[in-house]
């Protein structure tokens, strides 16, 4: 049995990691100044979290 919430949830991890490496790529365009290196974390937590919502989603979505 499909349970909707864990697809719901996975895909809107998977938006969110989208729209999250979408403005960091915009960000660092615009001026490139990280002396700490914050735009490879964010980028990494992005990935993550597509990661895990495609992992809920696609396992729900299979359960058809």
């Amino acid at each position: 049995m499909i349970n909707f919430w864990n697809a719901v949830l996975g895909f809107i991890l998977f938006i969110i990691g989208i729209v999250v490496i979408v403005f960091t790529i915009i960000k660092t365009e615009k001026d490139y100044k990280d002396p700490y290196g914050n735009t490879m974390g964010l980028c990494v937590g992005a990935i993550l979290l597509i990661m895990v919502g495609l992992g809920l989603f696609l396992r729900e979505v299979f359960k058809l």
